[in-house]
């Protein structure tokens, strides 16, 4: 089970497997639309009773398929009916629950409210001289300016704009600049240590903050390689090295020396070969050393980097993410973690807040989601929802769903559209039903919250949230990525969210 879900790729799979991609799992998809925030704030109407389609055969009660599923610890949810602003089915809907990454959805309204869905990021290189004859007579700057996106790709055309400008070695120093965000050296603390979704956060990040770990068996043994690859050129790196080790447990381990991340890796694990994204710990180190590696395939010598927070020069060249908007967009359906803290750290900068930890920037969002959204019982401690801390209740969730458009009109359109499944749980692609939607996942934790549109053309808005926190606690997180039981249980709140959707796929038009 990936906790928190994030963006990561294996070339092949380890023993045990590692699953890298979301939990994503099928359901219904479409639009909403807005309650006024006047309604909400004089508390939700009375309940109504759910009314099925004549001629339809009553799919199975909340409570009926929570007795049939057998779901372990706690689970509520809240059905909501957006045209005549009652709630249509509820249950356990002010207790409050862990999120997992249900959380992006308000660090999304967040960083549109203070960033705006036009704001980009940019990473710029700046030189204190001139260039002449190739020599730039100067400093080099490479300037982070928060992007979360920023890949290897788009570093070797950042890298070929200074080719272009006849660009070939400097004479000062090569400096690299990430303190646009303060660096903190993972999201959570009570994972993993070799998992990609928690990796740390700076002003100059790179693939997700990831280095690339590749292995294949040879006639000694194995072959290793630690790189920063993407789509047009894998450069080899120097900040980061890998050794395989006979022993039992961990998995894998990280010392820190001379500015190089070490790793070392349980040989039982490898099988005959593939590969892993694993976290980084120094950002800047890391992008400077894969910066510099590119140049060097381009023909620029740069000198060994030094880190300051040096910003002047001019302008040499400078690479623009894509608008906030679209950056949030694949934040929603891959749920990136990286890109959430991101979000929430330059939101709260935006807002002018000093921040010294992910817990007092998300203390300032959680200020921001009571006056603005009206979520009045929830409390975040971070931006992704990978700490299991972060409370909310199901109605606070209806409520932030219900004042989006008051943010962006068009945020359920952010959301990932999910397909419709019938009550076997197999793909329905004959269903009207759609839903737009994010998941959560967490081990012992799973979340579910968007907006569904019936065949009636009815709309609602709903939150589900399920959560064994004894079972949680009892499990080792930080040891382990998938902790015995985890993945049972997890599957089987995902086929009680299923069943609901199902249910509430097939009421008629409620009236009072």
């Amino acid at each position: 089970m990936l906790e928190g879900c994030g963006i990561e790729i294996y070339a092949a799979v380890m023993k045990p497997k590692h699953r890298t991609t979301p939990l994503l799992w099928p359901v219904f998809a479409i639009l909403i639309a807005l309650l006024p925030v006047a309604t909400w704030a004089e508390g939700p109407a009375t309940s109504l009773r759910p009314v099925l389609r004549p001629g339809s055969v009553p799919p199975p009660g909340a409570e009926d398929l929570l007795g049939k599923i057998g779901l372990s610890g706690e689970f509520g949810f809240v059905l909501y009916d957006m045209a005549s602003g009652k709630i249509v089915e509820e249950r356990n809907a002010t207790k409050p629950v862990t999120p997992a990454s249900v959380t992006k959805v308000i660090t999304a309204l967040y960083a549109l409210d203070h960033l705006g869905a036009d704001y980009r990021f940019s990473t710029q290189v700046l030189g204190t001289g001139t260039i002449e004859n190739g020599m730039l007579q100067g400093d080099l700057i490479l300037l982070g300016g928060g992007d979360p996106t920023l890949d290897t790709d788009r570093m070797l055309t950042l890298v070929r704009r200074l080719r272009d400008l006849g660009l070939r070695q400097i004479s000062g120093r090569f400096l690299v600049n990430g303190a646009s965000l303060p660096m903190f050296r993972e999201i959570d603390t009570q994972q993993p240590v070799y998992v990609g979704y928690n990796p740390a956060i700076s002003g100059l990040n790179l693939n997700f903050n990831r280095v690339y770990f590749e292995w294949k068996r040879n006639a000694s043994g194995y072959s290793t390689s630690m790189d920063a690859r993407g789509q047009k050129i894998v450069p080899q790196i120097r900040s980061a090295t890998i050794k395989i080790v006979d022993r039992a447990a961990p998995l894998f381990a990280v010392t820190n020396g001379n500015g190089v991340e070490n790793w070392t890796v349980m040989k039982s694990a490898l099988g005959n070969g593939g590969g892993r994204w694993l976290p980084v710990r120094d950002p800047n180190r890391y992008a400077a050393d894969t910066f510099r590696e590119i140049a060097r395939s381009q023909g620029i010598t740069l000198p060994t980097p030094e880190f300051s927070n040096t910003a002047n020069g001019r302008l040499l060249a400078a690479d623009t993410s894509a608008p906030l908007q679209d950056v949030m967009r694949d934040m929603l359906v891959h749920s990136t973690n990286l890109t959430a803290e991101v979000l929430g750290l330059a939101a709260s900068q935006k807002a002018g807040v000093t921040v010294n930890s992910l817990r007092q920037s998300a203390s300032h969002m959680t200020s921001w989601a009571q006056t603005r959204l009206g979520m009045m019982n929830s409390v975040f401690y971070d931006h992704s929802g990978l700490s299991d801390k972060t409370k909310v209740t199901a109605r606070d969730l209806i409520a932030a769903l219900t004042r989006a458009r008051g943010i962006d009109t068009n945020f359920d359109q952010r959301l990932k559209t999910i397909r419709p499944r019938t009550a076997k749980g197999d793909l329905d692609p004959a269903s009207p039903a759609t839903i737009l939607a994010k998941t959560g996942t967490l081990n012992f934790v799973s979340a579910l919250s968007g907006y569904l549109t019936v065949p009636s053309g009815q709309n609602y808005a709903f939150a589900m949230f399920g959560q064994d926190l004894t079972k949680r606690r009892a499990a080792d997180n930080v040891a382990n990525e998938l902790p015995a039981g985890a993945q049972s249980w997890n599957a089987r709140a995902r086929t009680l969210q299923q069943g609901l959707l199902y249910r509430w796929a097939r009421l008629g038009d409620v009236t009072n």
